[in-house]
């Protein structure tokens, strides 16, 4: 399992913006800045700016989990991103690794480390952490490889996502 060096959500995007710091393609360069500013108002919990980057009916798939699907259209996606800022879920280090870019298209690759509340842990009938038990006083990390396939309409907004797991996202936890 990969370890992030430092949690530090911010960063996140900084592979985004290196990415677009070298395109010269005016489209790419429209279609590479959404992505980077769906994810940066995505993790800094700002609705209004992260609901602006999408289509009117955006579509999500989740892929590799025990139960696939993803919310479809304007009301699931917002109800859906509401419950995450609400619950702090937002705040997640995304080690981007790759950077795949065409017209209509951008895919981004790496590993998700997300901190996840000791009650939901609890809620999901886990007690232990790397063998041991957890603590009210620590901080749990949750890790996965992901691969998310972000189509573009030709508008330049984000039509959904389509995110692969390469494990369930409770499946690989460590203490902070």
């Amino acid at each position: 399992m990969s370890e992030v060096r430092k949690f530090d959500p911010d960063q996140s995007w900084a592979p985004l913006d290196a990415r677009l710091s070298k395109e010269t393609d005016p489209r790419r360069r429209e279609v590479l800045q959404q992505v980077r500013d769906h994810m940066r108002t995505e993790i800094s919990g700002d609705f209004d700016g992260l609901m602006a980057t999408l289509t009117d009916e955006p579509r999500y798939h989740f892929w590799g989990l025990p139960v696939e699907g993803g919310p479809k259209g304007h009301k699931a996606i917002a109800e859906f991103y509401s419950q995450m800022i609400a619950t702090g879920g937002h705040r997640f280090h995304f080690d981007i690794e790759r950077i795949v870019v065409d017209e209509d298209t951008v895919v981004t690759e790496g590993k998700i480390h997300q901190k996840i509340a000791l009650e939901a842990l609890r809620a999901s009938g886990i007690d232990e952490v790397e063998g041991e038990p957890l603590d009210d006083d620590a901080t749990y990390i949750a890790e996965t490889h992901i691969v998310t396939v972000w189509p573009i309409a030709p508008d330049g907004r984000i039509i959904g996502e389509d995110i692969y797991f390469g494990s369930p996202p409770l499946a690989n936890l460590r203490r902070l």
